[in-house]
């Protein structure tokens, strides 16, 4: 593969300032892997292509790209992942957020920097935005202020699990959420979902958690031939597909065939120490990076992507979905953190994990409350683990938290 004057720059720089800079130092660390390029090439293009898309007359929408993903391709729909205005973004949307918006400064930088890069987008085509009302407050106040701008926000009226759910309650909840979800497509189409094509929907996403979980299950061998960064952008394809589904499906079985006879790539500092991820996708891709070139890997993920799990079968396909979403079967669930501890730690002693990076955004009391049950209950266990406060926005990570990173790495070591 060959490089351009400016890529090759990139690898000579001291400091990597964007996300895009990170991405693309990565995918020239990757160039011995056709697959992983693919990745990052259908993660460059997502967006811009999406868009064109719509202007061409077809539709696309902004999304979680975790959950309602095979909703909104049985709806014909391509949905656009909100994470992606944390890299591609603007570096003026927090600016945006505090002049036009007001909002104060300790606002969390995810609220913000959506906010203040929709209002920056207000000429691009993309206008319906699709959210889950159980996110937070903050947020679900930020809805009603981008609809105030000509955005078509739809809410969906979802639930959180509380720590005690009865199978009763449960069973009302998820019934709940099937009713909301086949209100969302009505609303969105003016018709009534198709349910064979959702099961269509489901059967892909099932085939691509199995393919990623193959991958993760290679990898363990050969944990730096996909580094970190790459795995986190493998494992956030599976909730959206970048927009195209048969590509990134391709590139997943391209993958798995190169990581049967890949060589196996070593650390520059000998020995590879396998972390755990929990939490957000982390927007400062440094971070990542800063594990792999201090001989850590992130081998165990637990993040809001449910790799682990397939979904559910269920006579209504939409309430395969709503279980699924309220992880009745061991994925991510929506509520109490106290529900996925048994299988974080499922995954630190299937990955082999020496330590636990806990990440989320800054100004989320949301996720920070999680965050410190979650810690509490890790330590009580004897495992070693750091939090992690980054940005949702554009922009490089600071200088203390990647020290941080360092020193939690080499004392694993």
């Amino acid at each position: 593969m060959s490089l351009t004057t400016t890529e090759v720059q990139i690898t000579t720089r001291q400091e990597l300032q964007s996300q895009l800079e990170y991405i693309k130092q990565s995918k020239l660390d990757h160039r011995y892997s056709p697959a992983v390029v693919k990745i990052y090439d259908l993660a460059l293009s997502y967006v811009e292509d999406a868009e064109k898309h719509a202007r061409n007359g077809g539709r696309a929408a902004w999304a979680t790209g975790i959950w309602d993903a095979p909703l909104l391709y049985a709806l014909d729909i391509i949905p656009i992942s909100f994470t992606e205005l944390g890299r591609l973004g603007s570096s003026d949307a927090m600016t945006t957020a505090e002049d036009y918006f007001q909002f104060p400064k300790e606002t969390c930088s995810m609220v913000s920097a959506l906010l203040g890069e929709w209002y920056l987008r207000l000429n691009h085509p993309v206008k319906d935005i699709i959210v889950f009302n159980s996110s937070c407050e903050p947020m679900n106040i930020g809805w009603d202020l981008i609809a105030a701008e000509g955005y078509n926000v739809y809410r969906i009226e979802s639930v959180n699990r509380p720590r005690d759910n009865n199978p009763e309650r449960l069973e009302e909840q998820v019934r709940f959420l099937t009713e909301e979800l086949a209100d969302l497509a009505i609303r969105l189409t003016g018709k009534p979902l198709d349910p064979v094509r959702l099961e269509i929907e489901i059967s892909r996403v099932n085939r691509v958690i199995r393919k990623a979980r193959q991958i993760i299950e290679l990898r363990k061998d050969n944990p730096l031939y996909i580094k970190s960064l790459a795995t986190m952008f493998l494992l956030m394809g599976t909730g959206h597909y970048f927009g195209k589904p048969d590509e990134f499906e391709a590139t997943l079985d391209l993958l798995i065939d190169e990581l049967k006879v890949a060589d196996y790539v070593p650390s520059t500092r000998g020995k590879i120490v396998p972390i755990a991820w929990v939490g957000g996708r982390g927007q400062e891709f440094g971070v990542y990076k800063t594990v792999d070139d201090c001989g850590g890997a992130i081998t165990a993920w637990s993040t809001p992507n449910s790799w682990t799990h397939e979904w559910p079968k269920a006579e209504d396909p939409l309430e395969a979905m709503a279980k699924h979403i309220l992880g009745t079967t061991g994925g991510h669930v929506i509520g109490s953190p106290v529900h996925r501890l048994k299988r974080i730690e499922a995954l630190i002693k299937e990955y082999g994990a020496k330590g636990i990076l806990f990440y989320s955004y800054v100004g989320c009391s949301f996720a920070g409350i999680h965050q410190e049950v979650q810690r509490d209950h890790f330590h009580k266990l004897g495992i070693p683990s750091i939090g992690l406060e980054g940005s949702f926005q554009v922009g490089p990570p600071s200088g203390q938290l990647l020290t941080r990173v360092r020193a939690f790495v080499e004392m694993l070591s």
